[in-house]
């Protein structure tokens, strides 16, 4: 039997986009722009600021509903050569765990952005199923999910760019 409270294995998937890392961080910081770039996705409780500690928000992306909690906030400086971050508390109803983005400054005009997930699913919707076998399904779909957005961020921000 898996331990239900051990923590989820490490998912991320990486991008250099075409801007600094300002405004890469205000992309994936801002929860109202991840419908524009994540498939599928709309914000349910829409927040009408930039996020901040403590804030929570309901993501709804194709079938899951996802409510989180922002923990950390760390905005980047190129010039400091200072990595931005996020961090999120996933409280369920279908994912538990964590998720966040680095964004590591390249240069003035280029940014490295990291979309990392330790998510698993919450009991009540793996039901029976053991995490062995719900966990390495749940990490390849948020990895194709991952993959694509980010693909579709760094387009968005190139097409800006011209």
């Amino acid at each position: 039997m898996t331990d239900p409270q051990r923590p989820a294995r490490r998912v991320e998937v990486a991008r250099l986009l075409p801007v600094e890392a300002s405004v890469a961080f205000a992309w994936v910081a801002d929860l109202r722009t991840h419908p524009r770039w994540i498939p599928l996705t709309h914000l349910v409780s829409p927040a009408t600021r930039g996020p901040e500690p403590g804030d929570r928000f309901t993501m709804v992306s194709g079938p899951v509903t996802d409510r989180m909690e922002v923990e950390t906030i760390e905005r980047p400086s190129t010039a400091a050569a200072r990595v931005g971050r996020t961090r999120l508390r996933k409280l369920g109803p279908v994912l538990l765990g964590a998720a966040g983005f680095d964004v590591v400054p390249v240069d003035d005009r280029r940014s490295r952005v990291v979309w990392w997930e330790e998510a698993h699913l919450a009991a009540r919707v793996a039901g029976p199923l053991p995490r062995a076998l719900t966990d390495p399904l749940l990490r390849l779909g948020l990895w194709v999910m991952m993959r694509v957005s980010l693909s579709r961020l760094g387009r968005l921000l190139e097409r800006r760019g011209r």
